[in-house]
């Protein structure tokens, strides 16, 4: 059997994205989740989460 180098990953898995951020975004992002005594992870999960939530109606609306 022949196994592909890519794990499959289950519907439910939670899903990587990579973003490149300018170093000096990077710095105060870095320090913003610092005085929110939170992570980069848990910060920028949280701020898509809000964002895609605003953005969702008016999206579904069109039929998309």
């Amino acid at each position: 059997m022949v196994l592909s180098a890519a794990k499959s990953k289950r519907a439910d898995e939670p899903r990587m994205v990579h973003v490149r951020l300018d170093p000096e975004l990077h710095r105060r992002l870095r320090i913003v989740v610092a005085a929110e005594d939170t992570s980069v992870q848990d910060w920028v999960a949280r701020v898509v989460e809000q964002a895609v939530t605003e953005q969702w109606p008016s999206i579904t609306k069109e039929g998309i």
